[in-house]
């Protein structure tokens, strides 16, 4: 396992961690499963939250299969951005809201990293996971407090908010312009390195 895998695996267990040992209102997940068998969590009916899905995204990543993953990942993204708002409205943002922002340092970063190498996949994969997201139905579980019609309004909010925000990347910057970017940084530009299994979605 490359270092930045340990990093990822490490660090995601870590806010999931203190998240429990501190008492922080996230989600509850749903009987744990077999992290291994990822697409039998992340294909399941039953799942009640989409932080059930980080696990089995951790393990595509590890394992090498990191189109699949990043796919995954910003599907989780969508459907976390509802829970996040409930949490801020209820506890100011201190338990589902910050343990969303600690993924998307600890998993997101080094997937858009890896994926911003190549921007026109980028823009494809996410392309599909907002694509793939929309035919989904809503998870079993809701937050605490939200009934359901606040709720299916809070998840097509989320839906539409972040495909606005997808998109207003691609007209802001240029495939060029963003190569021009991370070649200042010193990041690698060109074909995704490693991706893995193609996408089965």
């Amino acid at each position: 396992m490359k270092d930045v895998d340990r990093t990822i695996q490490r660090r995601t267990a870590l806010a999931m961690g203190c998240a429990a040992i501190l008492g922080i209102a996230v989600p509850a997940l749903s009987a744990p499963r077999n992290p291994d068998d990822s697409y039998a969590i992340l294909d399941a009916v039953d799942v009640r939250n989409p932080f059930d899905w980080l696990e089995p995204i951790g393990t595509l990543w590890r394992r090498g299969d990191r189109l699949q993953a990043a796919f995954w990942y910003y599907v989780f993204q969508i459907r976390s951005r509802p829970w996040a708002e409930a949490d801020r409205q209820r506890t100011g943002g201190s338990g589902a809201a910050a343990l969303r922002a600690s993924i998307g340092e600890t998993l997101g970063r080094p997937i858009n990293e890896w994926l911003g190498s190549d921007p026109a996949r980028w823009q494809e994969t996410g392309t599909a996971a907002i694509a793939f997201e929309k035919r989904l139905a809503f998870h079993a579980g809701r937050p605490e407090g939200v009934d359901e019609t606040a709720w299916a309004a809070m998840n097509q909010r989320a839906r539409e908010e972040y495909e606005k925000d997808f998109e207003a990347l691609w007209e802001q910057y240029s495939f060029a312009r963003m190569e021009e970017m991370r070649r200042s940084n010193r990041l690698y530009v060109g074909p995704l390195r490693n991706p893995g299994q193609p996408l089965r979605w």
